[in-house]
């Protein structure tokens, strides 16, 4: 199995715009267990898609497809660049010829700086206009970005590499980023190019006996010394020999055949070879590569389409059922009931502990045969009094404090036996307990005579005794008929 990307890589973006156009044609790939898996790292949306199409590629051969893209890639450009050596190297010899016609100076830089300055200017001018242009990324990498590709993806035609080099063109195609890469390559290709070219000048030179002048028709001699002197000067300050005013006049005449002359122009000529030609190609390139490094550093998917919105919920859900996350203790931490008080001076209160909405309290437990009127009693016993519902915080402090300052001498906690018993609700009444000299249970909600089998009320109503039980409460204290709550409540007696 080839390596995995490195995390924010283009390479890891390229794969995730593949992923994307797959399941834009087909069925989604969705894994429930990849999900799962990228779900439970951190980091943002844009990473989790990155991570899911890492994962997805592992089944597939779209990684090894992109690499051997990558390769075959590389191995273009070295050929390319070898063969610009050559070229440019070719291109020397045959301006400057074998010797034996003199080198006109002013046709021989033309023909070795005049395309390469022409296109210098070409791809300046459409940097600067195309930067608002649109168009995707194969447009704005040019004819030479249109060809690598095209050529790249002819090497390699397997159904896995079809969609490569639009997925490429999908993920470059909103900025500049294709023109800084299609640039830098188009840059050092001209490079070697003009480097091939220095070098076979170089060679012609130290191997050929050449000499140099220039030729008009039309133009003052004057002309051609302020040129020569012109294009002398950049070259002359890298320590370039450049002919003087009289040589140039002298090499109008006739070709310059003195030995200071020609090493004058040949050293003119070589200098304005690397000035012109070969540092401006290598700056323009190295520019390319920083632009295109910073670029593939800020690159970012286009996260509002539609496939990418869909699997939003799936990895990063607004909420998200975890189950079970901790080991079980040794021993489970449980409420525990202490000693209830001696003597009452509170009364007998009764108080509603999470019921719900279709249990209205006190109308329950005051008429149990309205106990589905959604409007409460007005109307209560005065034989007891309402404690209200503890269903918030600050509720449940208050009664704490009321009854540790007034202990009830009979406490009615009604509880709603539809929903399970957890340690909070159950700490509570422990709690309540120790503040009261009686107090009974009232699950309300479920007949106390149902089959108490599975996830079904009545089984959650065999939860409820069996946690009241472990708190102390046993059966006589734990009641399921409202009358006998009531008459529990307003007697002291079991109905």
């Amino acid at each position: 199995m080839p390596p995995s990307f490195p995390p924010n890589s283009l390479s890891l973006r390229w794969l995730a715009e593949l992923v994307r156009r797959h399941e834009e044609r087909n069925p989604p790939l969705d894994d429930a267990r990849v999900h799962a898996e990228v779900r439970a790292m951190a980091g943002d949306f844009e990473a989790r898609v990155l991570q899911r199409a890492g994962r997805l590629a592992a089944a597939t051969c779209w990684r090894e497809a992109i690499l051997r893209w990558q390769g075959r890639a590389r191995l273009l450009f070295g050929v390319a660049f070898v063969l610009a050596l050559v070229f440019g190297f070719a291109a020397a010899a045959g301006v400057l010829g074998d010797g034996a016609r003199p080198v006109n100076v002013v046709w021989t830089l033309g023909g070795l700086l005049g395309v390469h300055l022409l296109s210098l200017l070409l791809w300046c001018a459409g940097v600067a206009l195309q930067g608002r242009a649109p168009g995707g990324a194969l447009h704005q990498g040019g004819l030479l970005g249109r060809a690598w590709l095209s050529l790249t993806g002819w090497l390699d035609r397997s159904r896995d590499a079809a969609d490569l080099p639009l997925a490429l063109a999908g993920l470059l195609g909103r900025g500049r980023l294709a023109a800084w890469g299609v640039g830098a390559a188009n840059h050092a290709l001209w490079f070697a190019a003009l480097l091939g070219a220095t070098f076979g000048v170089l060679a012609l030179l130290a191997t050929r006996r050449y000499g140099f002048l220039w030729e008009t028709t039309i133009l003052p001699a004057d002309t051609f010394v302020g040129l020569s002197a012109t294009l002398g000067a950049l070259p002359g300050v890298l320590g370039f020999p450049v002919p003087d005013a009289a040589t140039v006049a002298a090499s109008g005449n006739a070709p310059m055949l003195a030995e200071a002359g020609r090493r004058a122009w040949a050293g003119w000529l070589v200098g304005a070879m690397v000035v012109y030609g070969v540092l401006p190609r290598l700056a323009c390139a190295l520019l390319c590569v920083v632009l295109w490094r910073r670029g593939t550093r800020t690159l970012a998917l286009e996260l509002s389409r539609p496939a990418y919105a869909r699997l939003r919920p799936l990895l990063m859900p607004d909420s998200e059922r975890i189950g079970v996350r901790d080991p079980e203790p040794a021993v489970m931490p449980r409420a525990q009931r202490h000693a209830p008080v001696a003597h009452g001076d509170g009364g007998r209160v009764a108080v509603a502990l999470e019921l719900g909405d279709e249990l209205p309290w006190p109308a329950i437990l005051c008429a149990p045969a309205t106990a589905s009127s959604a409007a409460p009693a007005t109307d209560t016993s005065p034989a007891w009094t309402d404690g209200g519902r503890l269903d918030g915080r600050e509720q449940r402090r208050a009664a704490r404090e009321r009854f540790a300052a007034h202990p009830p001498v009979r406490l009615l906690v009604a509880v709603d036996a539809r929903q399970t018993p957890d340690r909070g609700s159950l700490g509570l009444i422990a709690e309540l307990a120790d503040h009261a000299q009686a107090m009974c249970v009232w699950l309300a909600g479920v007949d106390g005579g149902a089959r108490a089998d599975g996830d079904t009320p009545a089984g959650r109503l065999r939860q409820w005794r069996e946690g009241l039980a472990r708190l102390g409460f046993g059966p006589d204290a734990v009641l399921t008929d409202p009358a006998a709550a009531r008459a529990w409540l307003e007697q002291g007696e079991h109905a």
